[in-house]
């Protein structure tokens, strides 16, 4: 198997450290097809993003040239014929290639191919799912002419394709947010579980919400350092220090999740867009009222159990110890589960009830 250089890392930790300090998804997009050619040696690149929903592609940023903006309504005409547009939910843990889902002769006998693809250069491509827009589609396509891709293209994609959703999600987070100055500034903000920090790391302002989750997760770590406690100050010190060095070349920024009976804290940690602080956005995760919110998609008991463990990335063996039930019965309540989530697959039923968990209840 093909490995990364020492080169390669710098480029990529290089890369990676200018995504985050990136505004926007449409900066982030940008600079990713301006990038991503030079890293994996490919001769045109694209961010796309699909809408679920609407059921239309949304080209943010790509530089196969000129005609393809032109002819795009026809390639979306066309779109049944591409193998990717249905591997997605399946193969959403790792880039794949043309090739690896359709065998190359018989695609280059669609018409997709033959009218528009070759005409482009793009014989073989490969692409990398961004998990931040689950349950829509956005990824990463890279085209080549003929040359296939190594095994060292799709590990720095598989790298890459983690930090771009990231930085695209943390994206999203602070645009969602008022600056550090702001938030201190209004206290309608007390039932946000928010902690804001200074470049430093130090508390510069704490939500009644988040006082109350740090407090009852780590009750025997006062008097608190700056403002928090021991274990999530060293947490937020090793995470600000990642961004300046190679670490995250080699893993993407990881929530603190921390365990308390059967509820769990979970940490994550933001860079506010005018680049004076820090958020950490606080959740609590509580099986139990979790589950009763999940009564909203009418299953009974039993099934409803095997979807909330499905979502916190459980195997059929694992959901099956958990539940004391064989693993054919989980697979039977799985498939009454799909049927009624109108879903193919595990992960797309995963990413439907982590998007509904996430949100606030109603």
């Amino acid at each position: 198997m093909d490995s990364l250089t020492s080169n390669d890392q710098r480029k990529i930790s290089a890369f990676v450290r200018e995504l985050y300090c990136l505004g926007s998804i449409k900066a982030i997009s940008e600079r990713v097809v301006a990038t991503l050619g030079h890293l994996i040696n490919g001769n045109s690149s694209i961010f796309v993003y699909n809408d679920r929903k609407l059921k239309t592609a949304q080209i943010l940023a790509e530089n196969v040239g000129p005609d393809y903006q032109r002819v795009l309504p026809a390639i979306w005409a066309l779109r049944h014929e591409h193998p990717g547009m249905g591997y997605h939910r399946a193969y959403a843990a790792r880039a794949v290639t043309i090739s690896d889902l359709t065998p190359q002769r018989q695609w280059r006998k669609t018409e997709l191919f033959s009218e528009f693809y070759s005409k482009m250069g793009m014989h073989e491509q490969m692409l990398g799912v961004l998990p931040f827009a689950l349950p829509d589609l956005a990824g990463v396509i890279i085209n080549r002419t003929r040359s296939t891709f190594t095994q060292r293209d799709r590990l720095v994609l598989n790298i890459l394709r983690f930090h771009i959703s990231e930085a695209c999600r943390t994206t999203k987070l602070c645009a969602a947010l008022p600056s550090v100055l702001v938030v201190e500034g209004f206290e309608s903000l007390a039932d946000g579980s928010i902690v804001v920090l200074d470049n430093a790391g130090v508390v510069r302002f704490s939500s009644d919400a988040a006082r109350k989750h740090l407090e009852t997760f780590f009750p025997t770590e006062k008097p608190y350092r700056g403002g928090l406690p021991l274990t999530v100050e060293r947490w937020v010190r090793r995470e600000i220090e990642a961004f300046a060095t190679n670490e995250l070349a080699i893993r993407r920024p990881q929530p603190l999740i921390i365990r308390r009976c059967e509820r769990s804290l979970h940490v994550r940690l933001a860079a506010s867009n005018e680049k004076t602080g820090y958020f950490l956005l606080l959740r609590v995760e509580d099986p139990t009222s979790e589950l009763k919110r999940l009564s909203h998609f009418g299953l009974g008991p039993r099934a409803t159990s095997v979807l909330y463990w499905l979502a916190k990335g459980k195997t059929n063996e694992e959901i099956g110890i958990i539940l004391g039930v064989a693993t054919g019965t989980v697979k039977v309540h799985l498939k009454n589960i799909f049927s009624r989530l109108h879903v193919e697959n595990r992960a797309t039923a995963a990413s439907i009830v982590s998007e509904f968990l996430a949100r606030a209840p109603s």
